[in-house]
């Protein structure tokens, strides 16, 4: 996920998810936000706590993470981890969408309409034999 965000000091920033596994559903999640100037600020997200609500959503780690960003942390070289308390940013965010094409979508065999193959023989018409054609 690639979003932009303006900010009074920074001027408009990228912000770009890395979230691994299959639809980033796995952890650790890093959010690294870029700067008009260059500087790079990387947050991290682990979800070691055990509470009682739901795990973050993606847009919510990003909008947290831009929040302590505005505060101030994360500027420095090693990266901050992501605190589920702070409040999130309340800002617009842009999305980024990529130019290149999507995968196809894949077709599992296990499903009926991957089993179905053209017919070899038509059907025969009412009241016609198989000899009769």
């Amino acid at each position: 996920m690639n979003f932009t965000f303006s900010s009074t000091d920074a001027g408009v920033c990228a912000v770009k998810l890395w979230a691994s596994g299959r639809y980033g559903f796995s952890l650790p999640k890093k959010v690294d936000i870029v700067t008009a100037g260059g500087m790079t600020a990387t947050f991290l997200y682990y979800n070691r706590k055990m509470r009682l609500t739901a795990e973050l959503s993606n847009r919510a780690i990003v909008k947290i993470a831009i929040a302590q960003f505005l505060a101030g942390e994360g500027r420095g070289a090693e990266p901050t981890e992501i605190d589920h308390t702070t409040p999130p940013y309340e800002g617009p965010l842009t999305p980024i969408r990529s130019n290149t094409p999507r995968a196809p979508l894949r077709v599992r065999p296990g499903k009926l309409h991957a089993r179905m193959r053209p017919e070899l023989y038509p059907e025969p018409q009412r009241g016609q034999s198989l000899a009769d054609q």
